[in-house]
């Protein structure tokens, strides 16, 4: 059998290298799954911006894989795939799972762990790597799955549970006595799932930056109290102190933020890179300087805290609120095959994705 995998350099992403080799058979205690569709977003470009600094390039390694090539790495992808060969016990072939991916066609696993709910990629070389993202889960029985809003998982639900953890970060510390939440590329997923998570506690002003392409948009959710462009940074009032959660990472925008609002800017949460080409970071004379938002460990801490009942139950009281209210501003797209993901891939990595559109990929 032939698998159809997508490769990209680690020093350059735009530059993308398709992989066609041969699968031979599926080893004991191995299944082989066919992925059915996995979203392309902005967070994708995030893992692989971070890639190196938090690990994600690791999870889908090439060599690990028997894959050779010089700077290559595989980005990770959420979505759901079909189990089409099974030499597990208690996995049966036409099962749907959920979890974290490569950009490919079919891809073999070796599951640990098994209950229920899922299972874990007992891989060599994952088993060190973070727990939640080595999770799969067994949509059948999950409720969470199988609605009338499923086309919209791949591209929301991972996205959510980042934003659920930083709302409930920030309430967690009385919002480090911030007047106000200021969301950087305030029409990303990420932004739009906190800006909908903090709109619906009430007791804080939420205010969002984007593009002036994307500023309708953003107004039309309703999930902010302000919203202005890039080129409106300074229109914002200096005086009120800020919290900044930010998706972008652009180094000329926090310049910008920093000089206006100076020491009013109580707390700063890095969160992602979706402006994969910006400056880097200011240096910072006056405010608080940015700290990187870790989302896995928030979540750890929060299941060692409620348990993972607990968890679910409080995560799903925001995120099905949230997917409902998705079917008003999202169309999602479907792609197949190789062309099809490279030509999308390029237009993510220009921003020219349209902040109202979700895209599901099938190699």
């Amino acid at each position: 059998m032939l698998q159809n995998t997508i490769c990209v350099d680690r020093q350059n992403f735009e530059k993308l290298t398709p992989v066609q080799r041969e699968l031979g058979p599926v080893k004991d205690g191995h299944i082989r799954v066919r992925l059915t569709s996995f979203a392309l977003t902005a967070n994708n470009v995030t893992y692989m911006a971070t890639g190196d600094l938090i690990g994600y390039w690791k999870f889908f390694d090439p060599q690990a894989y028997g894959i050779e090539g010089e700077n290559i790495g595989r980005m990770p992808v959420w979505g759901f795939a079909d189990i089409t060969t099974s030499r597990v016990d208690g996995l049966d072939v036409g099962t749907r799972i959920y979890g974290f991916f490569p950009p490919t066609d079919y891809f073999d696993m070796q599951p640990a762990k098994i209950n229920e709910n899922g299972f874990m990629d007992g891989a060599a070389h994952r088993r060190p790597l973070h727990p939640i993202y080595n999770h799969y889960t067994l949509t059948q029985n999950d409720p969470s799955f199988g609605g009338t809003h499923d086309a919209l998982q791949p591209i929301l639900r991972p996205l959510f549970t980042t934003s659920f953890l930083i709302d409930d970060f920030l309430a967690r510390e009385d919002f480090f006595g911030a007047e106000q939440i200021l969301l950087l590329s305030a029409s990303s997923k990420t932004a739009l799932g906190t800006a909908f998570c903090l709109s619906q506690r009430g007791n804080i002003k939420v205010a969002g930056l984007t593009s002036l392409r994307n500023k309708g948009f953003v107004n039309s959710t309703g999930f902010y109290n302000k919203v202005e462009t890039y080129d409106t940074i300074t229109d914002l009032n200096p005086d009120i102190k800020t919290a900044i959660v930010d998706m972008a990472g652009n180094g000329t925008v926090s310049k910008i933020i920093y000089d206006h609002f100076e020491e009013n800017i109580v707390y700063n949460c890095m969160v992602g890179k979706s402006h994969w080409e910006g400056e880097r970071p200011p240096k910072i004379s006056a405010g608080a300087p940015p700290v990187m938002f870790f989302a896995p460990d928030q979540a750890k801490q929060r299941m060692k805290d409620w348990g993972a009942d607990g968890f679910a139950k409080n995560l799903g009281a925001r995120w099905i609120p949230f997917l409902g209210s998705a079917k008003d501003w999202m169309s999602v797209n479907q792609h197949n095959g190789v062309d099809e993901f490279t030509t999308l891939y390029h237009t993510l990595l220009r921003g020219d994705v349209a902040a109202d559109e979700g895209h599901l990929i099938q190699i």
